[in-house]
């Protein structure tokens, strides 16, 4: 037990509350806050179509299982195969039309040495066809006011 009554105040020795004395009381001073730069970032999702596929269905079912849980990222990389490209004809239009809502960022990475130079083009001007129709829709379904 302790040899305080109730309502005593614990200190023994209590700074006065003097507005001359708490004037010349020390200050203990905060340490100053140092800023240090937070890095920066951002989730990537790969898409991996590289592998030797038979037919257009494959390319798509390959595509659909790597993007159906994708979730909102800053950019997404596309890997793609030769066979991928051959097999797949509106492969630029699936790309674009897979990751123009929750991609702000598309990389298309193709084979080096290959003809297939055009086909970031290609996704760009699908990705531009998307958006663009994406945004009539919104605007029409709107209710003016």
């Amino acid at each position: 037990m302790t040899d305080r009554r109730p309502g005593q105040w614990p200190v023994q020795h209590p700074v006065p509350c003097d507005p001359q004395t708490a004037a010349t009381a020390p200050v203990t001073q905060l340490p100053a806050r140092v800023e240090v730069p937070v890095p920066d970032v951002r989730l990537v999702a790969v898409v991996d179509l590289t592998d030797e596929y038979a037919t257009h269905d494959d390319v798509s079912r390959t595509l659909y299982e790597q993007t159906t849980r994708a979730s909102d990222c800053h950019t997404v990389i596309v890997r793609l195969g030769e066979t991928a490209i051959r097999k797949h004809l509106t492969l630029p239009r699936a790309i674009a039309g897979a990751f123009f809502l929750s991609a702000q960022r598309i990389e298309v990475h193709v084979p080096a040495g290959t003809r297939h130079a055009y086909f970031a083009q290609r996704v760009r001007q699908e990705l531009e066809q998307i958006c663009a129709d994406h945004s009539r829709m919104l605007s029409s379904t709107r209710t003016p006011g």
